[in-house]
């Protein structure tokens, strides 16, 4: 006779692998959303200006590629970088840094009129401190001007020559507010791309949405390009002074202002370095979801376990049937199995992080709610920090 225990386990297991498909078919739909990167924007006479701002802080290894990558677009090139009134403008802003990144930023400075270095010494009480840098490098660059864009790129990113104009063409295209894409991996990376990135983005795009529906809108931080129009229609950086999870902070707020969002397919012309090594990986992940939970241990703690178990429920029912030689369990705990696989493959591809792992997904998954784990023994311990500061919540 079969125990009431053994009922209810199984009934629990059953319900944990029917919620890992219904999650894998969710980001299936999701990840069909995000946009491929389009072609340059219709030309005009007079290509409306692109202010890109760059906060660094201690970024002395990838500044200087970073720099490079963006003075080298070919958007506005006809104007010549020379020119006083160029189409693109650079504002580095070096945040406190301790390092040479203060140096490597002059020194583009002197060789390109169309590079500015800001310098900050830190957030005020209630900012955030990539918030506060990026809202400085905003207000160095002066006034509107009419149909300008702001570029937000991180230190650790390399943009390739045409980005910038196939975003604005996209943009254009999409009728959006603010565009932005990821970075891909760097020809040599760590296993935190196939390890932990397709878990990564199912999570956060379980959080929020490439389209701008539901009750967030996703965006990435290594890349964004918003009309400047609406940035300062929502306050700017100003009016989300302490967000840590500001892309997607600033995205939801745009579309709550009625702005256009969406997120870009871009990966094949920007890399990041900022999730090599595998525990610099690691450590972003944490960073971004002990952020998105405003640090709250229960959410935290809820978040890894739920994580954990379910992506390691399909192969415990799997092994359950085996043993017990019943199909219906096999049967339930393969479709489990093949869900999160598949899943895996798609969310790799997207992210350009190879989906050599997506046979034993369930277990890379569960490995991921150790993200979230780890996050909440940090808040517990309160040691919070990025980047050499003190995060509070």
């Amino acid at each position: 006779m079969v125990s009431r225990h053994n009922v209810v386990r199984g009934a629990l297991l059953a319900a944990a692998v029917g919620g890992t498909v219904y999650r894998s078919l969710r980001t299936l739909r999701k990840a069909r959303a995000i946009l491929p990167l389009e072609q340059e924007p219709a030309s005009s006479v007079l290509p409306p200006t692109v202010t890109v701002v760059v906060p660094a802080r201690n970024e002395e290894g990838v500044l200087d590629n970073c720099l490079r990558g963006i003075r080298a677009q070919t958007y506005g090139s006809a104007r010549g970088p020379d020119e006083a009134d160029p189409a693109l403008r650079v504002v580095v802003v070096d945040d406190g840094s301790t390092d040479g990144t203060g140096e490597i930023a002059g020194r583009h400075a002197a060789e390109d009129p169309r590079v500015r270095v800001v310098r900050s010494e830190g957030p005020p009480p209630g900012w955030s401190g990539k918030v506060h840098a990026m809202h400085v490098g905003v207000e160095a660059a002066g006034e509107p001007e009419a149909g300008e864009w702001l570029m937000f790129v991180d230190a650790d990113t390399v943009l390739e020559p045409e980005l910038l104009a196939k975003l604005l063409g996209t943009a254009e295209r999409a009728d959006a507010d603010l565009v932005s894409t990821p970075g891909g991996p760097p020809s040599r990376h760590s296993a935190s791309w196939p390890v932990l990135m397709p878990a990564g983005l199912q999570m956060i795009g379980e959080n929020a949405d490439p389209r701008g529906k539901g009750s967030k809108a996703f965006a990435i931080g290594h890349c964004i390009l918003m009309r400047r129009s609406h940035y300062e229609k929502i306050g700017g950086w100003a009016a989300l002074s302490g967000r840590r999870n500001e892309d997607i902070a600033i995205a939801t707020t745009v579309r709550d202002h009625g702005g256009v969002t969406r997120v870009v397919e871009g990966l094949s012309y920007a890399t990041t370095s900022g999730m090599d090594p595998f525990r610099q990986g690691w450590d972003s992940f944490r960073k971004s979801f002990v952020a998105g939970t405003n640090g709250s241990l229960p959410l935290l703690l809820g978040i890894g376990l739920g994580q954990v178990s379910l992506s390691l429920a399909s192969p415990a029912v799997l092994a359950a049937g085996i043993r017990g030689r019943s199909p219906t369990m096999i049967a339930l705990g393969s479709v489990g199995w093949v869900a999160q696989s598949v899943t895996h493959a798609r969310t790799a591809r997207v992210m350009h992080a190879g989906a050599w792992l997506a046979p034993v997904a369930p277990f890379t998954n569960a490995v991921f709610g150790g993200v979230m784990l780890h996050g909440a023994v940090e808040v517990a311990r309160g040691a919070t920090s990025w980047k050499g500061r003190a995060a509070r919540f």
